[in-house]
């Protein structure tokens, strides 16, 4: 049996290669929402400054800390001394002398320290709610982002149907004008609707177009190709569903809410620490260190001593201008400011609620409502398609029955994604948003769908099918 000689080997080994490659290769699938979300926390620069800002502000409590610990420093010195003659300034005698030290401070009670050092604490919690703020902030943004995208879509979908509708009816109206069973105002107004259905689907092309390109700056790169929501899918009513307990849970959980009362917190300590300035503070010193001089010119040197001490400190501020008194009232004002601040959030937090539970209440029964009028709009398009053949209705009742169907169905699709986006926005008002809401509304979407999956090429038909000019009408 003869063997591939050397040159045959890579070929055979190449193809086995591609081959296994090929069998093995994943199937390639829409992106959905879940995927964007990754890739934005991934890529997202907003997110990453949060990150960033809150990592830098946990060191502020070690800072803070570092007043209350023990404080040691070594001085060391080189000194050279002339002395000349006061009359003539004759040079008379140089002595060099240097000196070493090494001090150490331990404060023992300081209550000024101790409430900076709880500010600080507070700040760093503040920056950690201001983390999980962005975190959640862009969970709507890529949420909005993508279902914007699908919103577009869908109106950009519906128009080319609509369009295609449109041409056949234009294409019926010019064969029965020939055939002599029609007149030329039926083709001339189909052509009216085809030629504004055109300048709506560039609009339309454009909207999506930009739709991607939001997406694609907080996911920090171009989205391919977007899921669509799942086929006759059944929305969530909200749980629970009932509009005061929303209410409470965004008055006592919501993000700004919780940030604004430890600033209030934040805002006590700072005024305890501005009143504490009066108190005395005591500290313990200790020091010890040398200084030699050696002489020069013929002076003796002298010994060398070793000096040590060890004490308490007591510090008692008795008068500093008034200064004490107006930075306390100064820390006074800005407390109630923060309480007011407190409150605002808390007003807003609630509304939030109440407007977000109401959006998606009353958009469940809105679509409930659509899906009954898309069923009626096309009952009523196939009963005037049915009444124009025999002569009973017009071309123009035909097309006000279709624009009816379509606009219904755009309207339906919108109010979906609005009521999936009501409900993140709800429950980030009651401080309640996680990942596991996000992961919930992407099983809402159908990944394997490649038939409806959203891409910039949806739109490339745009000019296609143009209609040429109805004939001219027989004098």
């Amino acid at each position: 049996m003869r063997r591939p000689c050397a040159r045959q080997q890579p070929r055979w080994r190449a193809l086995l290669i591609s081959v296994c490659l090929l069998l093995l290769a994943p199937t390639v699938h829409a992106l959905d929402l879940w995927t964007a979300w990754h890739y934005a926390l991934q890529h997202n620069p907003s997110y990453a400054a949060a990150q960033a800002s809150s990592a830098a502000d946990q060191h502020l409590i070690a800072q803070a800390r570092a007043e209350l610990l023990p404080q040691i420093h070594a001085n060391a010195g080189l000194e050279h001394q002339d002395r000349r003659n006061l009359r003539d300034f004759g040079h008379r005698q140089g002595v060099y002398n240097n000196l070493w030290a090494l001090s150490l401070t331990q404060p023992l009670f300081n209550r000024q320290n101790l409430q900076l050092y709880e500010h600080a604490q507070l700040l760093a919690a503040m920056a950690v709610i201001d983390e999980q703020n962005s975190r959640t902030t862009l969970m709507l943004q890529v949420s909005e982002a993508y279902f914007d995208s699908l919103m577009a879509n869908a109106t950009l979908r519906s128009l080319l149907a609509e369009r295609e509708a449109v041409k056949k009816q234009y294409e019926a109206a010019v064969r029965a004008f020939e055939l002599g069973s029609a007149t030329i105002t039926d083709a001339q107004e189909a052509r009216s609707r085809f030629d504004l259905l055109q300048a709506q689907i560039i609009n339309a092309e454009n909207d999506l177009q930009q739709r991607f390109f939001a997406l694609e700056k907080i996911m920090g790169k171009p989205p391919f190709e977007l899921a669509p929501l799942k086929k006759q899918v059944q929305l969530p009513q909200p749980e629970p569903n009932d509009p005061r307990q929303w209410q409470h849970r965004a008055a006592e959980h919501n993000l700004q809410v919780h940030k604004a009362d430890l600033s209030v917190q934040a805002q006590q300590a700072m005024l305890a620490s501005s009143k504490s300035l009066h108190d005395p503070t005591i500290s313990l010193q200790a020091r010890t260190g040398s200084q030699r001089r050696p002489g020069g010119f013929g002076a003796t040197p002298t010994h060398r001593p070793l000096d040590s001490s060890i004490g308490i400190e007591l510090s008692i501020p008795l008068y500093t201008g008034g200064g004490i008194s107006a930075r306390v009232k100064e820390e006074s004002e800005r407390l109630r400011q923060r309480h007011f601040e407190r409150e605002e959030k808390r007003r807003t937090a609630v509304e939030q609620a109440q407007r977000y539970f109401s959006a998606v209440t009353s958009g469940l029964l809105e679509i409930r409502s659509l899906e009954a009028a898309e069923q009626s709009s096309r009952s009523a398009l196939q009963a005037n398609q049915r009444a124009y053949e025999i002569g009973v209705r017009t071309l123009v009742d035909v097309l006000n029955a279709q624009r009816q169907l379509y606009d219904t169905q755009r309207s339906l699709d919108h109010s979906r994604y609005r009521v999936l986006l009501d409900g993140l926005r709800l429950k980030d008002a009651a401080g309640l948003l996680t990942e596991e809401d996000l992961w919930a509304v992407n099983q809402l979407l159908d990944i394997d769908d490649r038939d409806n999956a959203i891409g910039l090429s949806v739109a490339s038909t745009i000019h296609e099918g143009s209609l040429s000019h109805p004939p001219a009408p027989t004098p």
